[in-house]
């Protein structure tokens, strides 16, 4: 009956000891406005990249998936540009933290940050 009593003791003061308030370290949905390239996440901002600052077309959008209920985790899925939207490198920028992708006429910056 002793040993019971222990156990029951030891287990109670290790369930204290846990941090029920802990964040995930995966993405919660719903996603943000994002775009997958070379296999990275590019949040999609809201400044506008002008015609004149695009340098070479480097894919477009093959799937379009809807944030609130999955992630994009495909080259070329989004969650914001519809399938067809071209993505570009932007001149004098670092293709592996900013491209720019077409919404509507318009061109968006699209920005990765290392985790």
């Amino acid at each position: 009956m002793r040993n019971v009593f222990t156990i029951l003791l030891l287990l109670f003061l290790l369930m204290g000891c846990t941090n029920t308030n802990s964040q995930s370290s995966y993405p919660s949905l719903p996603y943000g406005d994002a775009v997958v390239w070379d296999n990275k996440a590019f949040s999609v901002t809201e400044e506008i990249v002008s015609p004149d600052s695009l340098d070479m077309e480097i894919g477009e959008v093959k799937r379009y998936i809807d944030g609130n209920k999955q992630l994009p985790e495909k080259d070329l899925d989004s969650t914001i540009a519809p399938v067809g939207s071209k993505l570009f490198k932007i001149k004098d920028m670092n293709l592996k933290e900013v491209l720019a992708i077409e919404l509507n006429g318009k061109f968006y910056k699209a920005v990765h940050s290392e985790p």
